[in-house]
């Protein structure tokens, strides 16, 4: 049986290895929250649409059915101020 204990040893040194690593990523990600006060930036967001929620608000806005029709999500949103 001590053949068993050696064969587990290097996973478990791996398991260790790869606990620590977590543990100092998550030391860097908490790090940057605290110096920003904002948790750490993933991908800029994409404007792909514009709901017919917010089409009734650009209307309230005063913005004509053709003006939102020529209007891209982007520029909706920004008007919108969602961007």
């Amino acid at each position: 049986m001590a053949g068993t204990g050696d064969s587990l040893r290097p996973l478990l040194n791996q398991a260790a290895a790869v606990e620590a690593f977590l543990d100092r990523v998550g030391l860097t990600e908490d790090a940057e929250l605290n110096a920003t006060g904002t948790a750490p930036a993933t991908s800029p967001a994409v404007s792909l649409m514009i709901t017919n929620r917010q089409r009734a608000a650009l209307r309230e806005l005063g913005f004509s059915e053709e003006a939102i029709r020529q209007m891209t999500p982007a520029e909706a949103h920004g008007k919108l101020g969602l961007a």
